[in-house]
């Protein structure tokens, strides 16, 4: 009769969580590799009909001010108390003439330390759940924005968003971690009027806020979807003129959209 195994044997003969791990994480790593080629090709195909942008085709640019409110180092430069210069640009992501609800689109940019840093916000939900989901909405100003994805940072996982005060030209910003309370950050405030659109390209890969960073997972989705597109598109530079936007606490129009 066979003698009853060990605790040691049976203990050896269990997977390595180590191993088990590394399993997941390559099993992770390559299906956010076939979703972002899925994603980059759709994108491509879309750039290629529209002889430009497949997203945010069209939208408004506007210099703006970041007044950063000291919310802490865990944060990187998003958590230092500082004023900085803002490029910012408001667009549709589908490119749906207005009034027709699309998702709203705010990328910002401005100089970090090795060079641009950009912060990507969409139109978002706010809860526990819902600040993951895209939302459609007829105005840019009609409700919250965030990062969709969180950034990786000394303090974990965090997200960046951005709401509506009701005061023209005025965005309040704040942080949370994936689940947890939203929390000051700042404010974001420019000029409401009259803006030309110009051929910006933003990369939240690349240009990653300073002392903040993305996570692998995230880079893969991204990787194939902003390659591609951008081949396709031809990075084709766009007429200021044309693309005029309005930005106003209430609406955003363009004139190629009426």
């Amino acid at each position: 009769m066979p003698a009853p195994a060990t605790a040691a044997a049976r203990s050896s003969a269990r997977p390595a969580p180590r191993r088990r791990g590394r399993a997941s994480l390559v099993v992770a790593a390559a299906a956010a590799a076939v979703v972002s080629m899925g994603l980059g090709a759709g994108l491509a195909a879309v750039a290629a009909l529209r002889h430009g942008k497949p997203l945010h085709p069209r939208g408004a640019v506007v210099p703006a001010r970041m007044e950063l409110a000291g919310a802490g180092t865990a944060l990187g430069v998003l958590g230092e108390r500082a004023v900085l210069d803002v490029t910012a640009r408001f667009s549709r992501a589908v490119g749906l003439p207005a009034p027709l609800p699309d998702v709203q689109g705010l990328a910002l940019r401005w100089r970090g330390r090795g060079g641009p840093n950009d912060l990507l916000l969409a139109s978002t939900g706010t809860g526990r759940w819902t600040r993951y989901l895209l939302t459609a909405r007829p105005r840019p100003l009609g409700g919250a924005f965030g990062s969709l994805m969180p950034f990786a940072s000394p303090a974990g996982p965090v997200l960046v968003g951005a709401v509506p005060t009701g005061v023209p030209g005025r965005l309040v910003l704040r942080w949370a971690s994936p689940r947890g309370p939203w929390q000051p950050l700042g404010v974001l405030t420019w000029r409401p009027g009259r803006h030309p659109d110009a051929d910006l390209r933003f990369d939240p890969v690349r240009h990653c806020p300073d002392g903040l960073a993305t996570y692998p997972w995230a880079d893969r989705l991204r990787r194939y979807a902003y390659a591609w597109s951008r081949r396709a598109s031809g990075a084709a530079p766009r007429a200021a003129s044309s693309s005029a936007g309005v930005v106003t606490g209430r609406s955003q129009t363009n004139p190629r959209h009426t």
